[in-house]
């Protein structure tokens, strides 16, 4: 599920985890109003440490991929995150903390157990709600040239579409990934979707920006958001080749992080 921001998007998923520390924190404030010991300094720590980590495991899972461009690193926007990796580390610390403070554990444990209970009950509460992923639309959309072609007929391999604009600066910044990705993956059907926008702004951006793209396709009316449940750009997703969706990325893709996805395509 994604929430929207403007004409961007966050991930439902992402926001439990916020919403679990501010809820840890707010009980942690509660209690230590009785108890006089604040857990906060703690859990704070125990966010980044886990932020960190998440980051980092990452990272060196797809080092090749990072490495072509190191800056990448430290550009959290693409979501490469190992969640399992964050949340281990950051139960670590969170031990080794209340081990060093025998005063604090009792409040630091509720803190924590509550807000691990507020984001697997708001967990709990996506899953029900999400419904099923889509499959491939069988819409008929405009080439940069006129012609006209059907999603349908891109499926005879696996499939990337890609939902963007001009105006949408992620969409800008991720475009040279996909541009070498469309050019090194040869077994997968690369789709760039554009939405609302004309002939003569998508070629001038194109131009302005050096980039040679294959299969751009026109959506006058966004009509492909609209089916695919589309709440921000950029949506990048992710076909077999019977049109089924494996996956969704919301937000800007980075090498690693389009790698990732690929991987359950294969």
């Amino acid at each position: 599920m994604i929430t929207s921001v403007g004409p961007f998007a966050l991930s439902a998923e992402r926001l439990l985890i916020l919403a679990g520390v501010a809820v840890a924190l707010l009980i942690g404030w509660l209690l230590s109003r009785h108890r006089g010991q604040q857990p906060a300094p703690v859990i704070i720590s125990m966010s980044v440490v886990g932020f960190v980590s998440a980051r980092l495991t990452f990272v060196l899972l797809y080092l090749n991929d990072y490495l072509i461009d190191p800056l990448s690193i430290i550009d959290v926007r693409d979501g490469g995150f190992h969640f399992a990796a964050g949340v281990v580390t950051a139960a670590l610390f969170g031990l080794l903390r209340a081990w060093q403070q025998p005063g604090l554990r009792r409040t630091l444990a509720l803190a924590v157990g509550c807000g691990a209970v507020a984001w697997a009950l708001g967990g709990l509460g996506i899953a029900r709600l999400q419904q099923p992923l889509p499959s491939l639309p069988p819409i008929a959309l405009t080439t940069l040239t006129g012609d006209t072609l059907n999603l349908r007929s891109f499926n005879d391999k696996p499939m990337v579409v890609n939902l963007w604009a001009t105006w949408c600066l992620p969409c800008r910044r991720e475009m040279p990934v996909l541009e070498a990705a469309q050019q090194r993956d040869t077994w997968v059907n690369y789709l760039f979707i554009n939405q609302a926008e004309s002939t003569e702004q998508i070629a001038d951006y194109l131009a302005d920006e050096g980039l040679t793209l294959d299969n751009v396709l026109l959506d006058a009316s966004a009509v492909s958001g609209r089916l695919l449940d589309t709440r921000g750009l950029p949506s990048t997703y992710f076909f077999d080749t019977d049109g089924n969706m494996t996956d969704a990325h919301v937000g800007e893709l980075s090498r690693a992080t389009l790698n990732q996805q690929l991987r359950k395509l294969r």
